[in-house]
C-alpha cells in the first residue's frame, strides 16, 4: 500500500461523552504547550495566501511546469504519519488539497511541529505543487506554520455533524465538516447577486427604509415590539417594507426595490423564521400583470445564471421554471380541487354552507373572502407543484391592493406558488387615498377585536396617497423561500446561516422533548406528584393477541415539524419510517409543543391505519402520546423513545 493511501476511519456509533471530550481537549492544550516551549506561537499572525485549492487545481500544469512556489492556509481534515513522511488534507475556501511534508524537506525541527499537529488545527503552508504517483494533486511542503490551534475536536472524529439542531446552533462547525452546507450558503450568495443585477439592469433603484417604525404595516403579522429610551417611545421592528417604499413612488422615484430583512413575531417551522429576507419591488405606471411578468423573468434569470437550467428538481420533483406560468383565480382553484364554486356567492351563510360541505373551518367573523380563502389554504395551495399564479384575491384579505374594476369585491393581486408554497405575493396598488383611509378603519376594527395581525391606522401613509401616487404594481418574493427551492434545501433553517432557536432549556411547558430524566439544560426535570393526576380506567374488555397484532408500531424519526395554516391544535409530521417514501402524520399536540423542539426526535407510530383528511391533507398513520388528568386539566406527552433505534424498527 503506497504511502498517500488515506486510512479509513470509522465513525462513532455514539457522540463522545463530557468525559472523553475533557480528555481530549487536555490533550490539544498540553500539545499547545508544546508548541509554545519549541518557540511557536499556537496562535499565529498574519499569513500571506497566494493561491487556494481551486486555483491550484484550474492552473495545475502552468503551476507545475514553472515549479511555482505557492502559499495555502487553511483547516487540516485529516492526517497520515508514516514515520519520516506525513499527508495532509487541508480545506480552505475552495475545497480540500493533499500536502505531502517529509522530514529532509522542512527540517527534523519544524517536523517535530508536524507530531503536535491535529484535526482542526489551522495551518499555512509553502510548496511546490505535483501529482502523487496516484494521480493526486498535491502540495509538497517547504515550511508548514501553525496558525490557530483547534482546542477542541470536530464531531464524530471528524466525519460529520449529524444532529439537526447541533448543526443550527453551530453553524461555524457545520460549515467546516459539511461541504453540502457551504455550497448551499455560496449558491444563496450567487442567487442575491443575480438578484440585485436583474433589477439594475432593468432600472430599478435599491433604497434603504427604516426598520424600525412608529406604525407596524404594509402585511397582516404581529410585529416586535422595542423601546426607544431617549424618545421615550414605543417603536416596532418593520413587518414589510411596503408603505415606504410606495412613500419613495410618491416622492417620484418610479422604479424602486429594497433586498432586506423584515421581522415577524410568529411561530417557526420549517418555512417560516422571526427574521427573513424579502425584496419588495415597486413599479409606477404599471400593474399586477407587470410584476407577474417580472416575477418569471426574476426567477428563471436566477435560475438560469446560477444553476444553468431552468429546470431543476427538488425533494425529488423535477419543476419547470421557463415561463410563462399559468394564471389561474382563486374562485377558479379553489373550484377545481373541492368543486365549491363560489363565483358570485355574496351571502356569508351561503359561503358557510359551503364551507362545511367541505369541512373547511372558519372564525364567526369571517366573511365571504375569507371563508374563500380558507377553502384556498385547506385544500388547494399544497396541490399547486409546477408554477402557478393565483389571482382575484377577495377584498377582505388584500386591505392594500386595488379592487378589481369588473368586481370590486376582488382585487388585482397574485401570489405565485411553487411546490405548494407561496413565493411571492403582488398587486395592483391601492392608490385611492378614500378607499384605503375605509379599509385601515375596517382593520382597526379587527384589531379591537382581537386579530393582532391587523394592520393600524397609518395617517402619514395615507397623507402620501393625498398628495398622488401614481397607478403602481407591487411586488415581494421571500428570498429564503426561493434559495431553498433552489438548493433543494427541505427547511428554512438550512439556508439561513444563523436560524432563531429556542434557548436551550427553555421549553414552552413541562413537556421536555428529552427521553431521559435530565432537561435540556442538563438539571433533573421535576417531580410529578403523583396524588394529584387523573389517570383513565383501564379497559375492562379483553382483545386477543392476533387482534392486538394488526396495529402496525413503528419507530419514527421526525425529519421536519410544522404548525398547520389555520389550525390551532395541528402539527403536520413529515417522519423517516424506514421505507423509501416521507410519511405525512398530523397530530393535534401543538398546545403542548412548538414545532422546532420536536424536529430530530425519535418517536412511535401506527402506521397501517387507512389515511385520514385533515385540514385538507392525509395523515398516514398517528403518534402514539400519553395523556392524563391533573388538576382539572389534560397533560400530554408525545412519546419518544432512544435515539439509537433505527427508523422502521417495530414495536411488539
Amino acid at each position: 500500500m503506497s504511502e498517500e493511501t488515506k486510512n479509513t476511519q470509522v465513525p462513532e456509533e455514539e457522540a463522545i461523552s463530557e468525559k472523553e471530550l475533557n480528555e481530549q481537549m487536555q490533550v490539544r492544550i498540553n500539545k499547545m504547550h508544546q508548541i509554545e516551549e519549541h518557540g511557536w506561537k499556537p496562535f499565529g499572525h498574519k499569513f500571506e495566501v497566494t493561491n487556494y485549492s481551486g486555483d491550484i487545481n484550474q492552473n495545475f500544469e502552468e503551476l507545475a511546469a514553472n515549479e511555482t512556489v505557492v502559499r495555502v492556509a487553511g483547516r487540516i481534515m485529516a492526517i497520515r504519519g508514516h514515520g519520516k513522511t506525513c499527508f495532509m488534507d487541508m480545506q480552505d475556501k475552495d475545497g480540500r488539497i493533499q500536502l505531502y511534508v517529509r522530514k529532509d524537506a522542512i527540517g527534523e525541527e519544524k517536523y517535530a511541529l508536524i507530531k503536535l499537529l491535529d484535526i482542526g488545527d489551522i495551518i499555512g503552508v509553502s510548496g511546490t505543487v505535483f501529482r502523487t504517483h496516484m494521480g493526486e494533486l498535491s502540495v509538497k511542503a517547504v515550511d508548514v506554520e501553525i496558525l490557530s490551534k483547534s482546542l477542541r475536536p470536530l464531531p464524530e472524529k471528524w466525519h460529520g455533524l449529524k444532529d439537526v439542531d447541533t448543526r443550527y446552533r453551530q453553524r461555524y462547525v457545520d460549515l467546516i465538516v459539511n461541504p453540502k452546507v457551504r455550497r448551499t450558503f455560496v449558491l444563496r450568495s450567487k442567487i442575491i447577486k443575480s438578484l440585485r443585477e436583474i433589477l439594475d439592469d432593468n432600472g430599478y433603484l435599491e433604497v434603504e427604509t427604516p426598520i424600525m417604525n412608529t406604525i407596524p404595516g404594509g402585511a397582516a403579522a404581529r410585529p416586535f415590539i422595542t423601546y426607544h429610551n431617549a424618545l421615550d417611545m414605543q417603536l416596532y421592528l418593520r413587518i414589510a417594507t411596503e408603505l415606504h417604499l410606495k412613500r419613495l413612488v410618491v416622492g417620484g422615484f418610479d422604479r424602486v426595490y429594497e433586498l432586506g430583512r423584515v421581522f415577524r413575531n410568529e411561530g417557526i417551522d420549517i418555512k417560516h423564521n422571526p427574521e427573513f429576507t424579502s425584496v419588495e419591488i415597486y413599479q409606477a405606471y404599471g400593474d399586477y400583470t407587470d410584476m407577474m411578468d417580472l416575477t418569471e423573468k426574476i426567477i428563471s434569470e436566477i435560475a438560469q445564471k446560477v444553476l444553468g437550467t431552468m429546470k431543476i428538481t427538488y425533494e425529488g420533483q423535477e419543476i419547470d421554471l421557463t415561463p410563462p406560468w399559468p394564471r389561474l383565480s382563486m374562485i377558479e382553484a379553489v373550484a377545481k380541487y373541492t368543486g365549491q364554486n363560489f363565483e358570485g356567492v355574496t351571502d356569508v351563510e351561503t359561503a358557510r354552507k359551503m364551507a362545511d360541505a367541505i369541512h373547511v373551518e372558519y372564525e364567526p367573523t369571517f366573511g365571504v373572502g375569507k371563508i374563500i380563502n380558507a377553502c384556498f389554504d385547506e385544500y388547494v395551495e399544497d396541490k399547486l407543484i409546477q408554477p402557478v399564479f393565483i389571482t382575484g384575491h377577495p377584498k377582505e384579505i388584500s386591505p392594500l391592493a386595488k379592487s378589481n374594476p369588473d368586481n370590486p369585491e376582488i382585487t388585482d393581486r397574485f401570489e405565485g406558488y411553487i411546490y405548494g408554497r407561496e413565493m411571492c405575493n403582488g398587486f395592483t396598488e391601492l392608490n385611492d387615498p378614500i378607499d384605503q383611509r375605509e379599509r385601515f378603519l375596517k382593520q382597526v376594527e379587527e384589531r379591537n377585536a382581537g386579530d393582532e395581525e391587523a394592520n393600524m391606522m397609518d395617517e402619514d401613509f395615507l397623507n402620501a396617497l393625498e398628495h398622488g401616487l401614481p397607478p403602481t404594481g407591487g411586488l415581494g418574493i421571500g428570498v429564503d423561500r426561493l434559495v431553498m427551492l433552489l438548493t433543494d434545501s427541505s427547511s428554512i433553517r438550512d439556508v439561513l446561516l444563523f436560524p432563531t432557536m429556542k434557548n436551550i432549556g427553555g421549553e414552552k411547558n413541562a413537556n421536555k422533548v428529552n427521553s431521559g430524566d435530565e432537561a435540556a439544560n442538563g438539571e433533573a426535570l421535576p417531580k410529578i406528584d403523583l396524588s394529584k393526576v387523573k389517570v383513565d380506567p383501564l379497559f375492562e374488555d379483553f382483545v386477543d393477541f392476533d387482534t392486538f397484532c394488526k396495529s402496525d408500531f413503528r419507530v419514527v424519526k421526525v425529519e421536519a415539524c410544522e404548525a398547520v395554516p389555520k389550525s390551532k391544535k395541528l402539527l403536520r409530521f413529515t417522519l423517516n419510517d424506514g421505507s423509501d417514501k416521507k410519511r405525512t402524520i398530523l397530530s393535534g399536540i401543538r398546545e403542548f409543543y412548538e414545532p422546532e423542539e420536536l424536529v430530530g426526535k425519535t418517536c412511535v407510530a401506527i402506521t397501517n391505519l387507512p389515511p385520514r383528511k385533515m385540514m385538507g391533507i392525509d395523515s398516514e398513520g398517528m403518534l402514539i402520546s400519553a395523556v392524563h388528568e391533573k388538576d382539572g386539566h389534560e397533560g400530554l406527552n408525545l412519546l419518544m423513545v432512544d435515539d439509537r433505534i433505527p427508523a422502521g424498527a417495530k414495536l411488539y
